[in-house]
């Protein structure tokens, strides 16, 4: 942890990428911060394919809060941050159409971020979304990160705003309990600098 890193988070904390031995805090930290919680396999799935997208904060051994993403390849011109259906509208068909045909870029899905509650406020949130901008900045293949967040979570939509993640869409019912959500896009380069593949070559279509 770079001494930067450590002012910011009052110099108590170490954040560093998730281990498996981690995974049962991890699972303690998501049950007790977040309504949305998930199996030890998925977590383990997730750190096994893109370790290097999950990381967790710690403090005197106790794992406190931990971010983890996985890689997902799209052609969704929303997720890939060229077209914003809150400012601009909705496709239409045939534009949505003409990009499932089209090419696919690699993209990072941020699918879960939380803080133990009595940790939050120190900027272990911050930093833990720090980490995971860095690192998909570093990936020469990333051309975007996004997120999905219920719509009455001002505080997380203020945070990650302040790291220039813009709203772009708008899911209905996106949550159990019938919450909507909205998606929250970074573009970290533009799609001609970043990674692709043609739809028709992945057996999708």
């Amino acid at each position: 942890m770079t001494e930067a890193a450590q002012a910011r988070t009052g110099g108590l904390y170490v954040i560093r990428r998730a281990r498996e031995e981690d995974l049962p805090a991890v699972m303690m930290v998501n049950l007790r911060s977040l309504p949305e919680n998930y199996w030890y396999g998925f977590f383990l799935s997730i750190l096994r394919s893109w370790g290097r997208y999950f990381y967790v904060a710690e403090k005197d051994g106790e794992i406190v809060g931990y971010a983890m993403c996985r890689v997902e390849w799209v052609s969704d011109p929303v997720l890939i941050g060229e077209h914003n259906e809150l400012e601009e509208g909705p496709l239409t068909f045939r534009e949505k159409l003409k990009r499932i045909m089209g090419r696919q870029y690699k993209v990072v899905h941020l699918i879960s971020i939380a803080v133990l509650p009595e940790h939050r406020k120190r900027g272990i949130g911050s930093e833990l979304l720090r980490r995971i901008i860095d690192e998909a900045t570093r990936d020469p293949g990333v051309v975007s990160i996004y997120l999905e967040v219920r719509v009455s979570n001002e505080p997380a939509i203020r945070l990650y705003e302040k790291f220039g993640f813009r709203k772009a869409r708008i899911i209905r019912g996106y949550y159990r309990d019938g919450e909507d959500a909205y998606v929250m896009v970074l573009r970290i380069r533009p799609p001609e600098k970043g990674q692709s593949r043609d739809a028709t070559d992945t057996g999708i279509i």
